[in-house]
């Protein structure tokens, strides 16, 4: 009996030794080294936690990369969502380090000022030129950010090749998955301009421009600019968005850029896929205006005011362009040739089409109004039967009345 007795102690005193203070037994965190090919997901999924968790006590987010011999630290089982185990980690390193209390985690406490009032304001996000020997990891490395944010921020992929010239956004530090200088970058806030993606200040030695010449100038003239990818074209829909190069060597529309854009634009199925030169004169808009995305209101649609529409034919589409007035596009689409462009003051859009002959209309009806068309025509197709040359430049940007 005594045996037994000694035997059952002995289990006892080191249950209580391995057991920390204040916790129960198995609760202390543990450590994982990271192999090739594992995840946050298959890691958490290993040990019965949350990846929430997992990060929350590594200090990371779930966008962040792991790779083969990184050390992450396993909250313990009594510690659900990994915020004491993160302490604990942080205790740890200040011990090591010869501290007495842990340094502040900057990544999740902001900087303020000695008064107490708001935090200083985060970096913005800036443009960079790519030289020559540049890889996104260099970049992204250089930079202090994820090649994830980097590609994200700029509209790219891993694997589309750099140039030397090209133009790339860096997000701020703390835009950890590039979305905020990614939005940016689809508003069109970084026109061509300054390295910092501001618009370059005019030279004070030049010579100052002639109100004649400002004149003439056309209304887009101030949102043009060179795009990212030439024939690239980013689309926006409201149950499907793509984005990919519309135009191929040599000029070519490429066949699953046609398929995709019509796919986006709702001609599926038996419905005629989208025309080519509207799917070529897209292109051509997005190279105009810097690449920026093009917002889908409406593609291919059977239910019209019009019975000859050219929506059912896969020959139209409303639009917009976020960070460039409608009217100012209503403008540059005139100068398109055989097209016919649609202006609506009262709506969030512009109509644009593929026909024999250049034909513009004014209407001032609203979403799901009958059409009020301006001047004299014949609403014979999605909008009065007239043809027009392109607009002359007036004050507000808006063609004078006698051309409507």
């Amino acid at each position: 009996m005594s045996r037994w007795l000694w035997l059952c102690l002995l289990c006892v005193a080191a249950v209580w030794i391995a057991t920390p203070a204040g916790g129960a037994p198995g609760s202390a965190p543990r450590t994982h080294t990271v192999a090739r090919g594992q995840r946050l997901g298959s890691i958490a999924k290993r040990y019965h936690v949350t990846i929430e968790a997992l990060c929350s006590a590594n200090s990371i987010s779930r966008r962040d990369p792991i790779h083969p011999g990184q050390l992450l630290v396993i909250p313990a089982d009594g510690d659900p969502d990994g915020t004491r185990t993160a302490g604990g980690r942080q205790r740890r390193q200040a011990q090591s380090r010869g501290e007495a209390e842990p340094r502040p985690d900057r990544r999740s406490q902001p900087r303020s000022t000695a008064s107490g009032a708001s935090p200083h304001p985060s970096a913005a996000p800036r443009v960079y030129q790519v030289r020559r020997g540049d890889t996104l990891g260099k970049i992204a490395k250089r930079n202090r950010v994820t090649i994830a944010a980097l590609c994200h921020a700029s509209g790219v992929s891993r694997r589309d090749p750099l140039r030397p010239g090209q133009q790339l956004i860096i997000p701020s530090p703390d835009d950890v998955d590039g979305s905020t200088a990614s939005r940016s970058r689809m508003a069109g806030k970084f026109l061509s301009g300054s390295a910092d993606g501001r618009p370059k200040r005019p030279n004070a030695a030049s010579k100052p421009t002639s109100a004649r010449r400002q004149a003439q100038s056309p209304s887009w003239a101030p949102y043009v600019a060179p795009p990212w990818r030439r024939g690239y074209v980013t689309l926006v829909g409201f149950h499907e968005s793509w984005k990919g190069y519309v135009i191929g060597p040599g000029g070519r529309l490429l066949p699953a850029a046609r398929q995709a854009i019509s796919r986006v634009l709702g001609a599926t199925d038996d419905r005629p896929r989208v025309h080519p030169r509207l799917a070529r004169l897209l292109a051509t808009v997005s190279d105009t205006f810097g690449g920026r995305a093009i917002r889908v209101v409406s593609g291919y649609r059977e239910r019209s005011f019009s019975a000859h529409s050219r929506h059912r034919l896969s020959q139209a589409i409303d639009f917009s362009i976020p960070g460039v007035p409608n009217a100012v596009l209503r403008d540059y689409l005139r100068t398109l040739g055989s097209v016919g462009v649609g202006y609506y003051p009262n709506s969030t859009f512009v109509h644009f089409d593929v026909r024999d002959q250049p034909t513009y209309w004014l209407d001032y009806s609203g979403p799901g109004e009958t059409p009020q068309y301006a001047g004299a025509g014949r609403a014979d197709d999605d909008g009065p039967n007239h043809s027009s040359q392109p607009p002359k430049t007036v004050a507000g940007g808006s063609p004078p009345e006698a051309s409507d």
